[in-house]
């Protein structure tokens, strides 16, 4: 199953949960449509206020409960698994375009935010602050309904800006003490983000650290530096890691060929990928199929 970009979303929805290639709101009655699909290349926001939502980040499970967010940056393929019956939640999908028009300059939220949320993408809020969250959603979602607004983009923009503002003063809110938080990001920190976000978006076809430097411009002797000192591990293993997570998450489908998984991860050939996947599982990729099958 090939990942769908925002663009490929657009077209399943009815045109009250879209502003044409910027924005897709999907309220909790139209999640069915989602569920088993690869999202990627896209920024979302998943608030849940009620109920359990079940989905896969870079192949890695994750549950969200009420009253939290998932913030998940644009390099990241998102799969939602499962929902319970009784969620209330919407998932907001923006493109860059659209969040640089709405926010221009403005970056809501502390400094280290961006850097948190690579940690820890799921945030958790007292019902109040969901509360707030929540309202600022529903304004998006009822200017996005309201087809026939002549400012419909430009509304669009203010609440999704207001949604952002909001989210930016909880956090702050929620951020360690003054003297325990970092008034600027240091300059390895930001390659490292930088890097977290080209290995997001090129993991499955790109394995080579070199490939990766140089995108930073950057030797990568530093590159492998910088990561290890932050990271506490290798650039290649941070590459593999999501690599193996993906690979475990297409094996799950036992639609796909074994095969055909190999060249969706651009290994040489099945042997290569096999290989690669015994060396962090210590079983072969169809040992492994067989294994979940019978769980």
């Amino acid at each position: 199953m090939n990942p769908l970009s925002l663009e490929e979303l657009f077209p399943m929805f009815p045109p009250a949960c879209v502003l044409t290639d910027r924005v897709l709101l999907v309220p909790s009655s139209e999640f069915g449509r989602l569920k088993e699909h690869y999202i990627e290349r896209t920024r979302a926001f998943i608030l849940v206020c009620k109920g359990c939502l079940v989905l896969q980040l870079n192949g890695r499970r994750y549950e969200m409960r009420e009253h939290t967010l998932l913030d998940m940056l644009d390099g990241i393929t998102i799969q939602i698994l499962n929902t319970s019956t009784d969620i209330r939640a919407y998932c907001l999908f923006i493109n860059y375009k659209f969040a640089s028009e709405s926010l221009k300059n403005l970056k809501p939220g502390p400094l280290t935010y961006m850097l948190d949320i690579m940690d820890a993408p799921i945030l958790s809020f007292s019902p109040e602050e969901n509360h707030i969250l929540e309202n600022q959603m529903l304004l998006l979602q009822n200017c996005l309904r309201n087809t026939d607004n002549y400012y419909r983009t430009e509304l669009a923009r203010t609440y999704f800006k207001s949604l952002m503002l909001e989210l930016g003063n909880l956090l702050f809110k929620h951020r360690a003490p003054a003297d325990e938080t970092p008034s600027t990001i240091e300059k390895k920190e930001l390659v490292m983000l930088d890097f977290m976000k080209l290995v997001w978006q090129h993991f499955k076809t790109e394995h080579n650290v070199d490939f990766y430097a140089d995108k930073l411009c950057i030797s990568t002797k530093h590159l492998s530096r910088i990561i290890k000192d932050q990271m506490g591990k290798t650039p290649h293993a941070v590459i593999s890691e999501e690599i193996f997570h993906m690979a475990m998450t297409l094996l799950e489908d036992d639609r796909i060929p074994v095969r055909q998984i190999a060249e969706i991860l651009h290994f040489s050939d099945q042997a290569a990928f096999c290989k690669f996947f015994k060396k962090y599982k210590d079983i072969s990729p169809m040992a492994y199929r067989k294994k979940i099958a019978t769980e």
